[in-house]
């Protein structure tokens, strides 16, 4: 027993002591030198806090990256989208001139228009071209016209849209017809006298009166009949003033501020390009125009076309050629219960069948209540249906003036304010939509112009894109 418990005694003797361990003093127990080591767990969270700190920098310039990609990817889908939609516009442009040719070729010819009657390209264009700028628009016109249409349905473009609208401007109010004013005081044939009287009634309703009653960008106050003076002042060739009663330039000179301004410009005395230079006219402004713009062109000849004219438009020219027994049906008060409410009701009589001559127009305004309503053709009940609206009193005109009546006004006929001649000058509007994109433009087509270098006739005179 002794010498097994001697060897025991030698083989813990031979063992390795630690480092630490100092002999003669007691061994450390594990938890005591643990404990040296406690300060160097504490340093590991400033490792921690630099790491959050790393990504507390990074997360901005992540978040600045991630949004500058997706700018720059929605970008690029705006320009992608921005030329699909250019493209779609000139595509319908290059349409617009086939739909011109069916005019010419087609409604223009007397022999169609003897036996259909009188038809115009804006009746059925924006239903023709519904057919490509949307994909249930061969749906729609197989339903108008009754027929199927489903073999058409591939024809619209994919991806987007258009909308397409087209306007006879012989239906809208030239104003460079204010630039032909008669040559002696007193003679009949007066365009100048008949645009102020027309864009006169333009401006008349009473729910216009907040443009005239608010101060301009220039300080200033302008009444209806400044600004048709104005007007007529800026396009005539002469510097007299103009008259709105005598309806003619006076011995009196021209005072605008045209030249005072810090922009200064002189007055056109001439024929405008377009529209939109009536915002140098003084009194004119953005508001004015958005309100009549529309009405108003630079195109065509100073007689009405009563096929595409306003009914203001044709109230006047029912003023004009009244028969000298009933003046007192279009003068005063009875010129807005009486002839507006015609004019009104041959506007929408218009939209199912044009004149065919001045002396259609002349039955219809003088005996209203033998032409079928159009609510009646289409299967309504004149006698029951409340409804309908209440057909006026007719008013008797003349197509010609009586040979050797003085010219008073208001004493002529049709023939010398109005006309019913095919149309020449169009003006299209497409708007369309790709995606998030939208644009519009604006043309128009003058299907008489000679062109100088290939053969043929038409052209473009007025082309913008919004």
């Amino acid at each position: 027993m002794e010498r097994r418990e001697e060897t025991l005694d030698d083989a813990a003797a031979a063992q390795p002591r630690p480092v630490d361990e100092v002999p003669g003093e007691p061994a450390q127990t594990p938890s005591a030198a643990g404990s040296k080591d406690s300060p160097v767990r504490g340093q590991m969270g400033i490792a921690v806090l630099m790491v959050l700190i790393c990504l507390a920098m990074l997360a901005p310039f992540t978040a600045s990256f991630n949004y500058q990609s997706r700018v720059d990817w929605q970008s690029a889908i705006n320009v992608r989208d921005e030329v699909a939609a250019r493209q779609v516009q000139r595509g319908a442009m290059q349409l617009s001139l086939l739909l011109f040719e069916i005019q010419r070729m087609v409604f223009n010819q007397k022999q169609f228009r003897d036996f259909m009657g009188n038809w115009d390209i804006t009746q059925v264009a924006p239903y023709l071209m519904s057919v490509f700028g949307t994909e249930d628009g061969a749906e729609g016109l197989g339903a108008l016209a009754g027929v199927d249409t489903s073999a058409f349905g591939d024809l619209a473009i994919e991806g987007g849209s258009f909308e397409y609208r087209v306007y006879a401007e012989s239906g809208k109010i030239n104003v460079n017809c204010l630039a032909k004013q008669p040559a002696k005081a007193g003679a009949r044939n007066n365009p100048a006298g008949r645009t102020v009287e027309s864009l006169e009634a333009l401006m008349l309703p009473t729910i216009y009166n907040p443009l005239f009653e608010e101060e301009k960008a220039d300080g200033q106050f302008y009444t209806r009949t400044q600004i048709l003076q104005g007007m007529a002042d800026y396009i005539d060739d002469d510097t007299q003033g103009f008259d709105l009663v005598k309806l003619r330039s006076t011995s009196g000179s021209e005072r605008y501020r045209y030249s005072e301004l810090h922009d200064p410009y002189q007055a056109r005395n001439g024929y405008l390009d377009s529209v939109e230079e009536l915002h140098l006219v003084e009194g004119i402004d953005d508001d004015w125009m958005a309100a009549f713009g529309h009405e108003l062109t630079t195109y065509g000849e100073c007689k009405v076309n009563i096929n595409f004219a306003s009914a203001e438009q044709i109230a006047l020219v029912i003023r004009h050629s009244v028969e000298n027994q009933f003046r007192d049906k279009v003068e005063g008060e009875n010129f807005l219960l009486k002839v507006m409410p015609l004019a009104n009701y041959v506007v929408e009589s218009r939209e199912f069948s044009l004149f065919q001559d001045l002396e259609g127009f002349k039955e219809m305004v003088s005996k209203p209540d033998q032409f079928i309503s159009p609510l009646a053709a289409l299967g309504g009940d004149v006698e029951d249906n409340q409804n309908l609206p209440r057909i006026p009193e007719g008013i008797p005109v003349k197509i010609r003036p009586p040979q050797g009546e003085d010219s008073e006004e208001g004493s002529g006929g049709l023939t010398e304010v109005a006309t019913v001649k095919p149309e020449r000058t169009y003006t299209i509007e497409v708007i369309t939509e790709v995606g998030a994109v939208t644009k519009r433009l604006t043309a128009t087509y003058d299907m008489q112009y000679a062109r100088s270098q290939t053969q043929g006739k038409g052209a473009w005179l007025y082309i913008r894109e919004d």
